[in-house]
């Protein structure tokens, strides 16, 4: 089920410079995105079912990210997790953390890899975010008062998560303002916990 970029013309379009793309757009798939609801008097009983169940050591603070080779662990707000992951993972791991109230985010989200040189200027043409902050940063914005999150990969890396109803419609307007940089949309690829 992809939403994202499936409108955009796959390829380089735009003004290159020697070459090569100043933004790259790739929507991603095959992932499982679970948002477990957690009381503050619940998070050590939480981290420690976590590293039973996920291999994941510490809990993500908050706008954070924690990897492992298992799925990542981000942390839109104070008492609230998201877990991603390969779609096919074990699914036991959700039953065992019921107490936590899992919810299945999956089909309302679209995940859209922006990189290349001009990525974090073209992000800040719509949002009012530092982008200077540490890799792995997870934060909340907004463009055209939608609300959407970003995790920074690296400093020519980020992934987009998007509202399904509303990506194709921001995945087109960013394609539209990365012209100026030049823009390669690569086909649907599969998630993977690589940055």
């Amino acid at each position: 089920m992809t939403s994202g970029i499936s409108g955009l013309v796959l390829g380089k379009q735009g003004k290159h410079e020697d070459g090569h793309s100043g933004v790259i757009m790739q929507e991603l798939m095959g992932y499982q995105l679970i948002q477990f609801a957690v009381f503050p008097e619940q998070m050590p009983q939480f981290q420690t079912s976590l590293k039973r169940h996920m291999n994941i050591d510490q809990l993500a603070d908050a706008s954070a990210s924690v990897r492992t080779s298992d799925g990542l662990l981000l942390r839109p707000e104070f008492t609230k997790f998201w877990l991603v992951r390969q779609q096919a993972e074990n699914q036991a791991m959700v039953g065992a953390l019921a107490q936590y109230f899992p919810l299945d985010l999956t089909g309302s989200k679209v995940v859209i890899r922006l990189s290349g040189a001009h990525a974090a200027r073209l992000v800040n043409r719509f949002c009012a975010v530092d982008l200077s902050c540490p890799q792995d940063k997870f934060l909340a914005t907004a463009i055209h008062h939608v609300q959407i999150h970003i995790l920074k990969n690296s400093t020519t890396a980020y992934l987009l998560f998007l509202p399904r109803s509303y990506a194709e419609s921001l995945a087109e307007l960013l394609h539209h303002s990365a012209l100026q940089f030049g823009v390669e949309v690569k086909s649907v690829a599969e998630w993977g916990i690589k940055r």
